[in-house]
């Protein structure tokens, strides 16, 4: 057992999850009584280089020396790191070789966005259909929070790395429970809500809570869980800003033919600016052509080999 985990946390085998009856759409899924399937639990914890960039770049003052030094204990990753560094997806003009200077170039946010892709891709490992599926739809999601996030007053790399986070649970479901769960990320259905009851019959949990129990497990920021936990809620003004940010790309990844998920109706990016006009204008939003361009342009980068 992880350390800081809940008590009440760790409770089913596999042989104990068993199909539950359909929720009704009414009916709130009650958190606070949710069983963590076990293997979920079990889920080893992204590349440890990139948990302690994470937990060191959450103060503000650290020494960007000794986060070098951090990353260089791996040197596979920080050679990824700076192959991603070099790479279209983060557009910079001047090739960096050493790793250090890459650090003090890009500074903290940056450096964490690079290293969170670096994990996220070795955690996938060589992806099945359904994982570069998910993948997909989280890089879409994460490109997209970038390029919006002016709007929302939140720095593109922060955006950034919390949309790429945001499906960690729907990713750790399949990687645990790939049978159950692969069963669920092949059906089609008539909205989100179809798909989250899906997810709750085969697993007793849906992705979102899944999601906000691993980034807590593995000690990440609170607002990451946060994030992971309700981003497919209602687009509602009194939502802290991030948590807004990633709504709203995630309806925009589907909207642009990037969902996690098949589904029969699809928020359109029209209805999508239209939900989130107030308090922002419309205006203020890329074109949907412009968009759809420039997330496809950077998404090559992503793509993890089968």
């Amino acid at each position: 057992m992880y350390k800081g985990m809940p008590e009440k946390v760790l409770i089913a085998t596999p042989a104990q999850v068993r199909p539950e009856p359909p929720i009704p759409v009414d009916m709130d899924f009650q958190t606070d009584t949710v069983t963590i399937p076990v293997k979920l639990c079990n889920l080893p914890p992204l590349n440890s280089i990139a948990n302690q960039v994470l937990s060191l770049s959450a103060d503000p003052n650290i020494d960007l020396r000794r986060l070098a030094f951090t990353m260089e204990g791996d040197p596979a990753f920080a050679a990824e790191v700076l192959l991603l560094a070099n790479s279209s997806l983060f557009g910079f003009t001047s090739r960096m070789s050493v790793l250090r200077h890459a650090v003090a170039v890009l500074g903290l946010d940056r450096i964490k966005a690079l290293a969170v892709t670096v994990a996220m891709r070795a955690f996938l490992g060589k992806g099945s259909p359904l994982i570069r599926q998910c993948w997909r739809h989280s890089a879409a999601c994460a490109v997209i929070a970038e390029e919006i996030s002016p709007i929302f007053d939140i720095s593109g790399d922060r955006a950034y790395t919390a949309a790429l986070l945001h499906d960690i649970g729907r990713l750790g479901l399949l990687k645990s429970y790939g049978r159950e769960f692969s069963s669920v990320l092949e059906g089609r259905y008539p909205d989100l809500n179809a798909e989250l009851q899906a997810e709750r019959a085969a697993l007793q949990v849906d992705h979102g809570v899944a999601g906000a129990w691993l980034v807590k497990n593995w000690a990440y920021p609170q607002d990451f869980a946060d994030v992971c936990q309700h981003h497919h809620d209602a687009v509602d003004p009194k939502d802290p800003a991030l948590l807004r940010l990633i709504k709203v790309a995630c309806l925009m990844a589907d909207s642009l033919e990037y969902s996690a998920v098949h589904y029969d109706k699809v928020v359109s990016y029209t209805d999508i600016l239209l939900q989130v006009s107030s308090p922002l204008r419309v205006e203020m939003f890329p074109a949907e052509s412009e968009l759809r361009a420039n997330v496809k342009a950077r998404l090559a980068i992503f793509e993890i080999q089968a």
